[in-house]
């Protein structure tokens, strides 16, 4: 019996649609890519893998065969029926492997019978593979189906285009260096935290002989200039309750009524 194995999907186009949304990953956003010539929208939901990277050198591509409607940005949890193995010609004539994975919500009633490409009408395989040819060719693309992927072809696929998250985004945490006392935090303090950073993420950076220094106002008294030691470390994703249980933490550890942490989307050089 076939591998059953689940993903998460992220539907970039709803069916039904005339126009074709993409994932911009520097905004975090979906953008409207371009309108579809009258009478073509897509058949089914059409999304991505996030974590792959197909030949076309963006995340997989999936179609996600079911009854429900959806939107933009929608998360499916989704079993892999298979795939079209897809060659495409690019408008400079570059040619390239973009196949198409095909894909059923877990929770799907109409379709949770299907348990491979098989198992689905072939008039209606034979109407996305037409849909497909036809939206290349009006962007000057030549889309050409090689072949019909079952179950474990198309889980190879994937194991094959999965990435390592690249780091791109710059954690910063300030602490600070006195309590309002104006005494100093014992050293086992920083250590044990830089410690933990370090062992999560690979790596930490610490301005130790430059310590920050903020100022803010109480009320109206005068301004107040406090000494900070500031943390930096690359992520490739932020964990929300990760950082929420660590503010916590640290919050009570230093006595604290607020202790900032900031992130920042990067690109390297």
């Amino acid at each position: 019996m076939a591998a059953i194995r689940h993903y998460t999907v992220i539907i970039e186009t709803p069916k039904g649609k005339g126009a074709k949304f993409d994932f911009d990953a520097a905004l975090g956003l979906f953008k409207l890519k371009k309108v579809m010539p009258a009478g073509l929208v897509f058949p089914f939901d059409f999304g991505f893998i996030p974590g792959t990277r197909g030949g076309d050198g963006d995340p997989l591509d999936v179609l996600v065969i079911s009854e429900m409607e959806t939107f933009s940005g929608c998360a499916i949890d989704c079993r892999i029926i298979g795939a079209l193995k897809v060659s495409q010609q690019e408008r400079n004539g570059e040619r390239m492997r973009n196949d198409r994975l095909i894909a059923v919500p877990l929770v799907s009633s109409q379709y949770a019978e299907i348990d491979s490409i098989k198992a689905l009408p072939k008039e209606l395989l034979s109407q996305i593979e037409s849909f497909f040819i036809a939206y290349n060719q009006q962007a000057g693309k030549k889309f050409e189906v090689l072949g019909r992927l079952g179950i474990n072809a198309a889980l190879a696929l994937i194991e094959k285009a999965k990435v390592l998250d690249e780091p791109s985004l710059l954690v910063q945490l300030l602490l600070p260096l006195q309590d309002r006392d104006g005494k100093g935090f014992p050293d086992a303090f920083y250590e044990k935290f830089q410690h933990q950073l370090t062992e999560k993420f690979g790596g930490l950076t610490v301005y130790q002989r430059n310590p920050a220094e903020g100022f803010w106002k109480e009320g109206r008294s005068e301004t107040v200039k406090e000494a900070m030691l500031v943390h930096e470390v690359l992520v490739g994703t932020i964990d929300e309750a990760y950082w929420k249980n660590l503010k916590a933490s640290l919050l009570k550890q230093f006595r604290q009524d607020d202790i900032l942490i900031t992130s920042i989307r990067i690109s390297k050089i």
